[in-house]
């Protein structure tokens, strides 16, 4: 097929799905599934970035509600009809099962939207809800690592629970200081070994899905020793010995060692040993670091290796098609490291700081600005920090020294926090002394205090930063980062000179001056040299400085209401201007489909800078809503500058069911007893009350009895039925609790046996 086919296929197949999910009574579940199948699977052959991803997010919804549809249809069929719909509920299931599992990877939040609430996942028949996610609330041990390419990298996270592993997928930003062996609680969607969930405790209080940590892991001991295992393996099917044991020996107990003992200005070393190699009983394409760990700790075990002597672990080998060249965990006791045939002082040193809880060197680049909106990251963006640009063996910034003790505390070099204006003095960055090795100028301190600093430091060209001798911007000027407190990946290197293109020539040099608008701060270099610097610091009147408002909308997660029925949210606003500012206020407005109505408690918000404001949002959809996925929206703009604005959007799920469970009081009964059977009926999350339910009892051997009841407060409703020698056969019964409501109606089913 020709490109334009191509095109014109996704164009035809995009128009007649969205016919089909504006008017769901014009279409079948199933002609608009196929639909959407063929505009994701033209788009897959002819990529379109954003245009695919939401292709997937519409074809992932009406999976969701195809599966809804055919499990009602299934509850309420004849036996003969049931044999064809079993095959289709299973099938149905299962493809939606697996385009979770790729959504929970890239879209988290859309597998958080789109996921099924525990009661209809009970409604839905037994054979199929193994194949359908789950909510869950579980504790254990987290593990926090990071994955280091030469040019990308990413963190995972997980949670060891009861022997098994689940991976972690944050929809928004993961919770501020994570690290390797801290206990942990998760609630959220489970999809096979992964959970989709929110990041904030506030989500885990208010909602179905979020995160805490129960108990933080003990920090790294980053002072003194540090006893070093290495185990060499290999593989069933990858024999080599890429490195000797006295070459592995000079990298990490040399090189790196001496590397750490000039980054920690002599408070930090490493000693250890080296062992193997050992051949592992899995195959090289496995990739998977930790089954690696589990057997290269067995095998050193089997040699009389004595783990608990040692408090970090590195496993190196020869070079697989990982893609990785490192694998570090962020913390942990013990540590553990990957190295993937790179066995050279950049990798083992990168994930060693890794292991002693250094997050990546990144830049921020702000295009023709030092700091301004629209910036984007560099992940390796530091080009004089080890964990930085590949290549580079430089010293860890000042940030990352002072979180790891290396700076600023105890005995250690110290930092100068600048709070008035003067003149300050800096040491090289190198050297031992106690002079101060960076000063420290508060940036900016958001709603929760919490604070952003800069941190300004004199690189000079002695031991491993011996690198910056040639580079004449950085030979004369200082290097500024920033770091946030608490949620420490928040770092960067800044680029002083952005009319440049270069990271290289970032610092501040003699002769410029840096002013942040926002405090009216400015740090100027006024003379360097090979002993030190001096750099002046000047605070001016604290200006206005109005910023985009932030705010979110609980519960997060999606509503699932029968048509008419009310949703109320929580609304938050903070106020993100800067301290010289007054109080403004913000007015909010709701968007929501055609023919719902919205009632907001307080339109407008009066807020302080740095506050936060909540006010009460009720959503009504029309009794006359199809079922399908809603936007729910709310705006919140500055009144007096609309231009300073936020927005955020919920999900409301109308369907046209009632959940219903059956039970009975026992799972098989004698002629000469009674069943009691309880069904219970909810919609949207809730027990139901009032609503009518038909009871359908059907005897071994076919024949039929019926009786009624009505839910009482609880949403249940009970039916006794006494059976009789004469009348009722032995063998299996089946029960159909059909409810009904105004209209809406669910079913649910169980079985008991007659003896």
């Amino acid at each position: 097929m020709k490109r334009g086919a191509k095109t014109t296929t996704a164009i035809l197949s995009f128009a007649f799905l969205l016919a089909g999910l504006a008017s769901p009574n014009l279409f079948s579940s199933a002609t608009r599934l196929m639909a959407g199948t063929a505009y994701a699977q033209s788009l897959s052959s002819n990529p379109q970035g954003s245009s695919e991803a939401e292709a997937r997010r519409i074809l992932a919804r009406d999976l969701t509600t195809h599966l809804v549809e055919l499990g009602t249809r299934y509850q309420i069929a004849s036996k003969a009809e049931r044999v064809i719909l079993k095959q289709e509920l299973r099938d149905a299931a299962a493809k939606r099962r697996e385009m979770l599992a790729e959504l929970i990877e890239s879209d988290p939040g859309e597998v958080l939207r789109i996921a099924l609430p525990d009661e209809r996942r009970g409604a839905l028949p037994g054979f199929v809800q193994d194949d359908v996610e789950q909510q869950v609330d579980v504790e254990g041990e987290l593990e926090v690592a990071y994955e280091c390419w030469e040019d990308f990298s990413r963190m995972h996270y997980s949670l060891e629970v009861a022997g098994e592993r689940l991976s972690l997928h944050f929809a928004g930003e993961p919770p501020a200081n994570l690290s390797t062996g801290s206990i942990a609680r998760a609630k959220g969607v489970r999809v096979g070994q992964a959970l989709a969930l929110e990041s904030g405790k506030e989500s885990l209080q208010n909602s179905y899905s979020g995160f805490e940590t129960m108990s933080m892991a003990i920090a790294p001991n980053t002072f003194g020793q540090q006893k070093i295992l290495v185990l060499l393996v290999n593989f069933q099917d990858k024999q080599t010995q890429p490195f000797t044991a006295s070459q592995v020996q000079s990298t990490v107990f040399t090189s790196a060692n001496n590397f750490y003992k000039e980054s920690s200005y002599q408070q930090t070393w490493l000693t250890g040993d080296v062992f193997g190699w050992f051949t592992l009983p899995i195959s090289s394409a496995s990739c998977d670091q930790t089954t690696i760990a589990t057997y290269a700790k067995q095998a050193a075990t089997a040699a009389g290796v004595n783990l608990s002597a040692y408090n970090h672990y590195v496993y190196a080998f020869p070079s697989l098609s990982c893609g990785w060249t490192g694998w570090g965990t962020y913390g942990g006791n013990p540590s553990q490291a990957w190295i993937n045939g790179s066995m050279s002082l950049r990798t083992v040193a990168h994930e060693l700081g890794h292991n002693f809880g250094l997050y990546h060197a990144r830049a921020m680049d702000c295009g023709s600005q030092v700091v301004g909106t629209g910036c984007t990251t560099i992940e390796y963006g530091d080009s004089f920090d080890i964990l930085g640009q590949s290549g580079v063996t430089g010293h860890s910034h000042a940030n990352q020294k002072e979180r790891l003790g290396w700076l600023g505390y105890g005995n250690s070099p110290g930092i100068t926090t600048v709070t008035a204006s003067g003149t300050y003095w800096l040491d090289p960055y190198e050297t031992v002394g106690t002079n101060p090795k960076a000063l420290k100028i508060l940036k900016s301190t958001d709603s929760t205090g919490k604070k952003t600093w800069y941190y300004v430091e004199l690189r000079r060209p002695i031991g491993f930063d011996s690198f910056i001798s040639s580079n004449t911007n950085v030979m004369n000027g200082v290097v500024v980062h920033t770091g946030t407190e608490g949620y420490t990946v928040d770092e960067y290197l800044l680029d002083m000179t952005p009319e440049t293109s270069s990271f290289s020539d970032s610092a501040l040099v003699v002769g410029r001056s840096y002013n942040d608008p926002n405090l009216n701060v400015t740090i100027t270099p006024l003379s360097v040299g090979s002993t030190g610097a001096s750099v002046g610091v000047s605070f001016g009147p604290q200006p206005c400085v109005q910023i985009n408002p932030s705010m979110t909308l609980l519960p997060s997660a999606s509503q699932w209401v029968s048509a008419g029925a009310t949703v109320t949210y929580t609304v938050s606003v903070t106020n993100n201007d800067s301290g010289g500012c007054t109080a403004s206020n913000f007015d909010l407005q709701a968007t929501v489909p055609s023919g719902w109505t919205t009632v907001l408690a307080s339109p407008s918000l009066n807020i302080s800078p740095g506050a936060s404001v909540t006010a009460t949002l009720q959503v009504t959809s029309p009794t006359q809503a199809t079922d399908g996925f809603y936007n729910v929206g709310v705006n919140a703009a500055n009144s007096s500058n609309s231009n300073y604005a936020a927005s955020t959007t919920a999900t409301c799920v109308v369907v046209s069911t009632l959940g219903v469970t059956v039970s009975t009081d026992q799972s098989s009964y004698t002629r000469t007893q009674t069943a009691n059977i309880t069904a219970s009926v909810s919609g949207a999350g809730s027990a139901v009350s009032g609503a009518t339910v038909m009871f359908t009892v059907t005897k071994a051997n076919g024949s039929m009895v019926m009786g009624t009841a009505a839910t009482g407060a609880n949403g249940s409703a009970v039916y006794s039925y006494r059976f009789n020698k004469k009348r009722d056969p032995v063998g299996a019964y089946q029960v159909t609790a059909t409810a009904n409501l105004g209209g809406v109606s669910g079913s649910g089913t169980t079985g008991f046996a007659v003896r």
